[in-house]
């Protein structure tokens, strides 16, 4: 596996890891409604995972089906509040790989927790069309819900279900309103240039029908009251909160004070969606939705397009932060068809057809990975289509492949979600900090305000991400491989990230000021 050697400076016998106690103000938000976690039970059923065998290499035969109780066990056991990752316990022969494997069944089970149906159904039974947990108002908020305009401010949760229909529509955008009407259920996307083109202005992705893959963000209960608390959801707030150490609130199974209850923490997910054609419609392999998707600004004389559409979901991130990993827990799910790996396209042996790969292209189609032609914006003439004649669709590699263990993880849960929609989804990669005695360490000023920010560390702010390099074919289409500082690393990259903040004028003697965000880009949306 990739990681980096930094890790064996952290990796050192420890148990259950647990981290500095929450402050009262972390304590404060971790009170607020929304979605719930389930803390670990003990003992814990999931320490290590209910599979008695090595996942590192070949499959293991005779492991399939995985008994109807453990299934329903492990499909119905809910979001985890934190993970339980432990180097001593597992059935891999070294440490690093029964925490790799403790991370991946962590990402399989918050998966599934975020993607039951909202209506609390199980998920065997769910739709392709059943809306998720995530896609509930009451759990999770768009990004461009909170970042509101100036003369908008400030966002608002609501609190039921009539509110949530007063803010939906308090939130319309207006070209919207009229298709709204006709078609009142349907989610909104709102794009900006963030919504098609990927980080670092590195282009946009296309489909194989010539139209553009669309990104979206969002936060939970907790995450959203952090930000509204602090007005971090306004330049001029982050711009007053100069002497604010930004530190969201951390998912934890046994929060300090008398019969507190677990905590979810601060959750972020950032999400990719394909526009459907019919045949894929009817084949029913995406999860779907049915959006409104107002195409992003252009002319300022020009009205905005909304446009109807069913949209596929193909890329999932789910970023948690937990009280053990401070620099937050990163997975990432694709579609199976989105691409082929490198490996099979160097065999000539695909499992197509895929979303963003023709296995019959030539002459210049055949450019894999390469960034489409300029211009990139969206014409609104073409309604989300890139080109005219179609001239363009991406060719897409996975240019690192699944490591065998993550894809025999993948093939367990498959298994067990087979005959749901959900069978078509495949893990990535989890990441995560690997030296915890890093993750341990806090501000190096004992003068600091509280919360004691987790984020003044000696020598490596990220701790060492394991595996060094992680990238999602749909999120990281342009910056995959293994070239240090180019190449996509969750932790590394989401490091940089920093806020609207201003040091003080009148700085303490010694005191730090670090206009950062706590590995979000969130807030960097702020109006």
């Amino acid at each position: 596996m990739r990681y980096s050697r930094i890790f064996a400076v952290g990796l050192v016998a420890v148990g259950l890891i647990v981290g500095p106690p929450a402050s009262p103000a972390r304590a404060a938000q971790a009170k607020s409604p929304g979605l719930g976690c389930v803390p670990a039970a003990k003992p814990d059923p999931f320490q290590p995972d209910p599979f008695a065998v090595s996942l590192t290499g070949a499959f293991p035969s005779g492991l399939l089906p995985i008994a109807d109780d453990v299934r329903k066990l492990i499909l119905h056991s809910g979001l985890p509040c934190q993970d339980h990752a432990n180097p001593s316990i597992g059935k891999e022969k070294e440490g690093l790989e029964n925490l790799q494997r403790a991370f991946d069944f962590y990402s399989w089970r918050t998966f599934i927790a975020l993607n039951s149906p909202a209506s609390g159904d199980p998920i065997e039974g769910a739709s392709a069309r059943a809306r998720t947990q995530w896609e509930d108002m009451g759990n999770f908020k768009q990004l461009l819900d909170v970042m509101l305009p100036v003369k908008m401010q400030p966002p608002k949760w609501p609190a039921d279900k009539a509110a949530i229909a007063a803010e939906r529509e308090r939130l319309m955008p207006a070209e919207c309103q009229a298709a709204h009407k006709e078609m009142p259920d349907r989610m909104i996307v709102k794009m900006i240039e963030e919504s098609f083109n990927e980080p670092f202005k590195t282009g946009p992705l296309i489909d194989q029908h010539g139209r553009y893959a669309i990104f979206d963000i969002l936060m939970n209960r907790e995450m959203f009251d952090y930000i509204n608390t602090n007005h971090l959801y306004s330049k001029a707030g982050q711009a007053a909160n100069s002497d604010l150490l930004v530190d969201f609130p951390p998912g934890n199974d046994q929060p300090p004070g008398a019969n507190a209850p677990p905590t979810l923490g601060a959750f972020m997910l950032k999400v990719s969606w394909k526009i459907l054609v019919p045949e894929e419609i009817r084949a029913g392999n995406f999860h779907m939705v049915e959006a409104l998707v107002l195409m992003p600004p252009g002319d300022p004389k020009a009205k905005r397009p909304c446009l109807p559409e069913t949209l596929g979901l193909i890329g999932f991130h789910a970023v948690h932060k937990t009280i053990a990993r401070p620099q937050w827990i990163w997975t990432s799910f694709e579609h199976v068809k989105n691409v082929p790996d490198r490996g099979e396209v160097s065999a000539g042996r695909f499992n197509g057809p895929y979303s963003f790969f023709s296995t019959s292209c030539k002459g210049r189609c055949a450019d894999e990975n390469a960034t489409p032609p300029r211009p990139w914006d969206p014409d609104p003439a073409l309604r989300l289509s890139f080109r005219k004649d179609n001239s363009f669709k991406s060719q897409i590699v996975r240019e690192t492949p699944l490591e065998p263990a993550t894809r025999n993880m993948n093939t367990i849960f498959q298994s067990m979600l087979k005959g749901t929609v959900w069978e078509h989804y495949m893990l990535v990669n989890t990441q995560w900090p690997s030296t915890f005695a890093c993750t341990s360490l806090h501000s190096l000023s004992f003068e600091a305000p509280t919360p004691a920010t987790d984020f003044v560390k000696q020598p490596d702010m990220t701790c060492s991400p394991a595996p060094t390099f992680m990238a999602n074919s749909t999120l990281e289409t342009y910056s995959q491989g293994e070239v240090p500082l180019a190449s996509s690393s969750c932790i590394a990259c989401h490091g940089n990230a920093v806020s609207f903040q201003k040091r003080p004028s009148n700085p303490k003697p010694g005191a730090i000021h670090l206009n950062q965000s706590d590995f979000t880009f969130m807030l960097e949306k702020a109006q």
